[in-house]
């Protein structure tokens, strides 16, 4: 009900992939939920599965990219983002048929608190800048900076302001 509400308002509908397994037992209902989504999220792991699970033939993150961006899609108003976040490596955007690599910023080891929440805290990074229509460039940077901020820290709080 919410999709069509997106699509029939011309609203951004995004899904975050969030777990390797969730495509494999969740199939159905995220086949239900792929054609309402403008953005789809990821790390390499999920995208990998969600590869094996739907038939889409390789282990190639750009492949994977372009190959969900072209699944059925109910709103044509605009074409579907993939992102895929990389841990350390970069994080790859793929978009109106073109994909590009995003660097990120090195941290020390001995920064690194906990991993939990970098993804989510990248796609609230990135989506904060979105709602704003900000550039690719900048959606993606915040994205990054979030997730940066959020590791080294213990949990899913932000630290305090400096």
């Amino acid at each position: 009900e919410i999709g069509e509400h997106a699509v029939a308002k011309n609203k951004c509908f995004s899904m975050n992939l969030s777990a390797p397994f969730l495509s494999q037992f969740f199939k159905e209902p995220m086949k239900k939920v792929l054609p309402y989504c403008d953005i789809v999220f990821g790390n390499e792991d999920e995208a990998r599965a969600f590869a094996k699970d739907f038939a889409i033939n390789s282990e190639d993150l750009h492949e994977i990219a372009k190959k969900l961006s072209v699944l059925p899609k109910k709103n044509n108003k605009r074409s579907r983002i993939v992102i895929f976040t990389q841990g350390a490596g970069p994080t790859v955007v793929f978009q109106d048929n073109k994909v590009k690599e995003y660097p990120v910023v090195p941290i020390a080891p001995e920064s690194i608190v906990d991993t939990n929440g970098a993804g989510d805290a990248f796609v609230g990074g990135f989506l904060a800048e979105y709602v704003l229509d900000k550039d690719m460039d900048t959606c993606v940077n915040n994205g990054m900076h979030a997730a940066h901020m959020i590791i080294q820290v213990s949990g899913c709080s932000l630290p305090e302001q400096q």
